[in-house]
């Protein structure tokens, strides 16, 4: 049986939807006779999901891979929520998604679901959009504290969570409440996901020229075989066959910009 490819793109949001979400993106499936199988990394972020027909599916936080077989010439919609906005868009705390793909009807009344019906991708994108614009105003703020403190994780890839909650002026314990309603998991979790994230952007900039101990150095892990290790738990393979494929879906984030470069 002959796998078909796939084309995947992202998009930045409307702008009134600028506060709440990260990027809306796309994924065209080409012919084929066998499933395309799809392989989806923890990235600390929630998705709105349009796969083909079939309903809205939320796929919540993961702290593992995921393989999803796709069908040829079937249209993926999704819309990348920023890490810690789930539960201001959802109206429930993270946690309760983690590691799950669950309908949105199953999560809260949801009004109807025109994307499947469009026929362009523009099209299909503007209507998975107006899903949420159609209640924006609706919607609670994300918390700035939690959007603080995911920044603070991605910029300090070995930081300490104890050093982020002096900063924050939170005990240990608040945070990690705090941080768990609204991301899905603890901080040293969502830290050890945004380094993940950081070395495939690392990798995908450096198109192979990098070595695997320099690109551990740089994303913030002790070394190689730390680096290995975290690769294997999270992702499910090893530097040297997920690394040179893999791209990171943060691209379109500031998670990863130093103080100066987010002040500019």
């Amino acid at each position: 049986m002959l796998a078909p490819g796939s084309i995947y793109r992202e998009y930045p949001p409307a702008p009134a939807l600028a506060r709440h979400v990260l990027c809306v993106w796309s994924q065209e499936i080409g012919a084929g006779t066998a499933p395309y199988p799809q392989r989806v990394l923890p990235d600390g972020c929630v998705d709105l999901v349009w796969i083909g027909e079939a309903p809205t599916v939320v796929a919540g936080p993961a702290t593992r891979p995921a393989l999803v077989p796709l069908v040829p010439r079937s249209v993926v919609i999704g819309v990348r929520l920023h890490p810690g906005a789930a539960a201001a868009v959802l109206g429930l705390p993270a946690h309760h998604l983690l590691d799950r793909a669950t309908p949105l009807c199953d999560i809260r009344a949801a009004p109807p679901d025109r994307v499947a019906e469009q026929g362009s991708i523009a099209a299909k994108l503007a209507a998975a959009q107006a899903v949420l614009v159609d209640r924006l105003g609706d919607l609670a703020p994300p918390d700035r504290t939690i959007a603080v403190a995911t920044r603070w994780l991605a910029r300090h890839p070995a930081g300490r969570v104890e050093d982020l909650a002096r900063h924050l002026d939170w005990s240990g314990r608040r945070l990690h409440r705090r941080f768990t309603a609204a991301v899905g998991y603890g901080p040293k979790t969502f830290q050890r996901v945004v380094r993940l994230q950081r070395v495939l952007a690392l990798a995908g900039r450096s198109h192979g020229r990098e070595p695997l101990a320099g690109l551990a150095l740089a994303a913030g892990y002790a070394d190689q075989a730390h680096m290995s290790r975290e690769l294997r738990a999270l992702a499910g393979q090893s530097p040297r066959h997920l690394l040179p494929a893999a791209q990171s879906t943060l691209g379109l984030s500031d998670l990863f910009k130093t103080e100066a470069e987010s002040t500019l």
